[in-house]
C-alpha cells in the first residue's frame, strides 16, 4: 500500500559538511543565505587528486550527503534506494541485514553464500565479500554514492550491476558532541550519541554509539485451530497451546564506531576506523493463509491460522545472532602532483541464525540452529595525480581474500539433516583511469582494470554431516572443486560542455563477475557440475546534466543499453540416467545459462523554488529481456524440450526487476528568532510490478 511521511524536526542550525577539496572528500555548499545554487556534491569513487562534482562526471551517480540521509530519515541501504531511479535496494526476507540489491535490472536473488553479488557495497574503502550484515545502518555516515551500471576500472572487486560507495563521518580535529533519541510505536526505542576533539594538534578522536530496539509488527499468541485430521500426525505441534511466544521480526541492533585522525604535517594524514556490531534482530516472519481452491499442507494436518494477517503461530520463534568486527587503516600523503592512498582492513563476521519458514505451529520446513563465519582481509594502494592542467590519471593496486564456513541445518519434521560449505577466495586487481582535456570543453576518459579471482571450495551436501556441523561423513564429505577466473575491462567515455551550465556524455564500460559454485546443491551430481564460468556485461550509456535558471534547477537524463552475457542461472541439463545421482535424465545444475538486453531511461531533478522550499525527484525505467535462456522448463507443457522451452524463455520476466519507479519529495525549513529551526519534508516512492521468479505473476509494491 501507501506510505507518505512527514517528517518534523527543530536543529540549532543548518550543518555543512566542507572539507579541504584535495582530500576527495563529499562535501556541500554553503547555500543558507540564497536562493541560487543547487548543492554540489564533490564524489569520492573516483579516487582522483583533484575533486570531481557528481555533475561532472560521465556517468549515472547518485550522492546523497549527511544531510540528506538525516533529512530522509533513512535508516539503511534500502531507505537510500528508494531515492535513486532503477536502484532497488531491499533486503532478503530470510536473513535478517542480507542485501537482494538490483541495479538497472541486474541483482541476486537469493542468499546462497557461495555467489557473489552483482552490486558491490564498499564501505570507507573496504568492499565487503560475505552478504550476510551489508544491508548497511546509516548511523554516523557522511556520504553515499550509488553508480549505476558495471564498474569495471575503479571500484575493488568488479561488479555488474552498479556499486554503492559509503564514507562514514570523520573526526573534524574540533570538539563537538552529539545525542539523538527517537521513540514509537512497537516499542521503539533509538539512540544514538558522538564525541570528539583534539588529543593534541597533530592527534584527534572520536567515538560514535547507536542501538535501535523495536517489537516486530507480527504477534505470535499461539493463535489459530487445530482439529487434527485422520491418521495425521502434526509433528511439533503444541496440544496445550502454551509454546513459544512474541514479536517477528523485532529489532535488536548495537554499533560501536571509534576513530582516530593523525596529522603528522600537512602533508600525511593518517585515519585508523574500527566497528564493532551486534544483532540479535528476530528472524523473518512467515504466515500461512486459508486456501480454499487447494489445501495447503497445514490445512492437510487440519491446522487453521488465525484470521488476523498480523497475528501468526510459529512452534519456532529462532532468532539470530549476528556480531561482526571490522579495522580499517587509511593513510593519504599529497606529493606536488597528486596523492598517494594506502588502505588496508581486516574483518570478522560470525552467524547464528534459526528460522521457521513454514509460518505454523508444525514442524514442517525450519532452518534450526545455522552457523556461518567470515574473515577477510583487503589493501589498496594507488596513486591519483595531475602531470598538467589537462591530464588527471589514478593507478592503483587492490587485494582482496576471504574464507567463509557455512553450516545449514533443514528440519523437515520427519528428517533434520545438515551440510557444510567452506569457501576460500581471493582476488587481485591492476587497474588505471585516464582524464585528458582535449579542448577546454571537451574531455576524454579512458581505463581498464585486469582482475584475477581464484576460488576452492569444499562442499558437504545436506545430509551427510553431523546437525552441530562437528563433523560429516558419506560419500559426499569433502568434496573439493577450484576455478581461476581472469578477465580485462576497458571504459572509455566522452564529456563535452556544451556551457558552463550543460554536459552531454557517451560512456562505454564493461564489467565481469567471477565463476561461481552452487553451495546449495540438491545432490553430489549437481554441485560437481555447477561451475559457471564469468559473467559479463557491456553497457553504453548516453547523458545529460544540467543545472539552469541561475543555478535554480537541476535535471539530468541518462538513456543506456546493457548487453549481459553468459548469465548464472539455475537450469536442467542432461545428464546420464542413475537411481542415484540422476534417475530422471535430467538434473538442476547452475551454469551459464542465459543471455539478455536490458535499456532504460533516468532522469533525476531538483528544484529550489525559494531560499526555503524545494523539491526534488528522480524516475527510471527498466527493460529488461532475455535473448536466451537454455534448460528452462517455460513452455507450460510438463518436461524440457530444447526446441520449444529456449523460444518460451525469451518472454520470462527479470526476477526482481521492475519496469518504473520513481520518487518524489518536498523540504521546507522556517528559521526562528530563537536561531532554531522548523524543518518539514513529505516523500513518495513506487516500485512497479515485479515478479518475484521467472514464472509467477507479478506484484506492485508502493512505499
Amino acid at each position: 500500500g501507501d506510505h507518505r511521511d512527514l517528517h518534523l524536526s527543530i536543529r540549532r542550525q543548518r550543518q555543512m559538511c566542507i572539507r579541504d577539496s584535495f582530500k576527495s572528500i563529499a562535501y556541500t555548499q554553503d547555500t543558507s543565505n540564497q536562493i541560487s545554487d543547487i548543492e554540489e556534491i564533490v564524489v569520492t569513487s573516483q579516487k582522483r587528486a583533484n575533486a570531481i562534482a557528481a555533475q561532472d562526471l560521465p556517468a549515472s551517480v547518485t550522492a546523497i550527503n549527511e544531510d540528506l540521509i538525516i533529512k530522509s530519515d533513512s535508516l539503511d541501504l534500502t531507505d537510500v534506494g528508494r531515492m535513486v531511479p532503477n536502484a532497488t535496494l531491499h533486503p532478503s526476507a530470510t536473513f535478517a541485514g542480507t542485501p537482494n540489491f538490483l541495479i538497472r535490472g541486474i541483482g541476486v536473488s537469493g542468499t546462497t553464500r557461495s555467489l557473489d553479488p552483482t552490486v558491490g557495497i564498499i564501505v570507507d574503502g573496504v568492499y565487503l565479500g560475505f552478504p550476510v550484515g551489508a544491508n548497511l545502518d546509516m548511523f554516523d555516515r557522511e556520504s553515499v554514492e550509488i553508480l549505476r551500471g558495471p564498474q569495471g576500472t575503479l571500484i575493488g572487486r568488479n561488479v555488474t550491476g552498479g556499486a554503492i560507495v559509503v564514507r562514514s563521518k570523520r573526526p573534524s580535529g574540533n570538539f563537538g558532541a552529539k545525542i539523538d533519541a527517537t521513540i514509537g510505536d512497537y516499542n521503539r526505542k533509538d539512540f544514538s550519541a558522538s564525541i570528539e576533539g583534539p588529543f593534541s594538534d597533530k592527534v584527534s578522536g572520536k567515538i560514535a554509539f547507536m542501538s535501535r530496539d523495536r517489537d516486530g509488527y507480527w504477534k505470535d499468541n499461539n493463535g489459530g485451530t487445530m482439529v487434527p485430521a485422520a491418521g495425521a500426525i502434526a509433528r511439533g505441534y503444541d496440544e496445550t497451546g502454551t509454546g513459544e511466544s512474541g514479536t517477528k521480526p523485532d529489532v535488536d541492533l548495537t554499533i560501536v564506531k571509534p576513530m582516530l585522525l593523525i596529522e603528522p604535517n600537512e602533508n600525511l594524514d593518517i585515519t585508523f576506523i574500527a566497528e564493532f556490531l551486534t544483532d540479535k534482530s528476530g528472524t523473518a516472519n512467515s504466515r500461512n493463509f486459508v486456501n480454499n481452491d487447494a489445501l495447503r499442507r497445514t490445512q492437510l494436518f487440519g491446522y487453521t491460522p488465525p484470521e488476523d494477517r498480523y497475528e501468526i503461530n510459529h512452534n519456532l520463534m529462532g532468532g539470530n545472532d549476528l556480531e561482526i568486527e571490522t579495522y580499517v587503516g587509511e593513510f593519504n600523503l599529497r606529493t606536488d602532483t597528486g596523492i598517494l592512498t594506502g588502505i588496508a582492513s581486516y574483518r570478522e563476521l560470525t552467524y547464528d541464525s534459526s528460522t521457521d519458514f513454514d509460518g505454523s505451529p508444525i514442524t514442517l520446513f525450519h532452518f534450526p540452529d545455522n552457523h556461518e563465519e567470515q574473515e577477510q582481509q583487503t589493501f589498496e594502494l594507488r596513486y591519483a595525480g595531475s602531470n598538467s592542467n589537462n591530464i588527471d590519471y589514478v593507478v592503483g593496486i587492490s587485494y582482496f581474500d576471504q574464507e567463509m564456513f557455512v553450516g545449514e541445518r533443514r528440519d523437515f519434521g520427519v528428517v533434520d539433516i545438515a551440510g557444510v560449505t567452506e569457501l576460500q577466495h581471493d582476488s587481485v586487481g591492476i587497474f588505471a583511469e585516464l582524464d585528458y582535456m582535449i579542448t577546454d570543453r571537451t574531455k576524454l576518459t579512458f581505463g581498464a582494470r585486469w582482475t584475477e579471482e581464484n576460488k576452492e571450495v569444499i562442499f558437504n551436501a545436506i545430509g551427510s554431516c553431523e546437525k552441530d556441523f562437528s563433523s560429516c561423513s558419506g560419500p559426499s564429505s569433502g568434496l573439493f572443486r577450484s576455478g581461476t577466473y581472469d578477465d580485462t575491462t576497458p571504459k572509455f567515455a566522452i564529456t563535452h560542455a556544451l556551457n558552463d551550465d550543460v554536459n552531454i556524455y557517451a560512456s562505454y564500460t564493461q564489467g565481469f563477475r567471477s565463476g561461481s559454485f552452487d553451495a546449495r546443491a540438491r545432490t553430489i551430481d549437481s554441485f560437481l557440475n555447477s561451475q559457471p564460468g564469468p559473467e559479463e556485461v557491456t553497457s553504453i550509456e548516453l547523458g545529460l546534466k544540467s543545472t539552469l535558471n541561475d543555478g535554480r534547477i537541476m535535471f539530468n537524463l541518462a538513456v543506456f543499453q546493457a548487453d549481459y552475457d553468459d548469465i548464472q542461472k539455475l537450469a536442467l541439463e542432461d545428464c546420464v540416467v542413475d537411481t542415484t545421482t540422476c534417475p530422471s535424465g535430467r538434473i538442476q545444475r547452475l551454469i551459464n545459462a542465459a543471455e539478455a538486453t536490458i535499456e532504460g531511461i533516468e532522469i533525476e531533478t531538483k528544484i529550489n523554488i525559494t531560499d526555503q522550499f524545494s523539491i526534488e525527484g528522480s524516475l527510471g525505467y527498466t527493460d529488461a529481456g532475455f535473448d536466451k535462456f537454455e534448460g528452462f522448463d517455460a513452455d507450460g507443457v510438463p518436461g524440457y524440450d530444447p526446441v520449444t522451452d529456449p523460444a518460451a524463455a525469451k518472454a520470462l520476466k527479470f526476477e526482481r526487476v521492475p519496469e518504473l519507479t520513481y520518487n518524489i519529495m518536498a523540504n521546507y525549513y522556517q528559521p526562528l528568532a530563537s536561531g532554531a529551526e522548523l524543518d518539514f519534508r513529505v516523500s513518495y516512492s513506487y516500485t512497479d510490478a515485479v515478479s518475484y521468479t521467472h514464472l509467477t505473476l507479478p506484484t506492485n509494491r508502493e512505499v
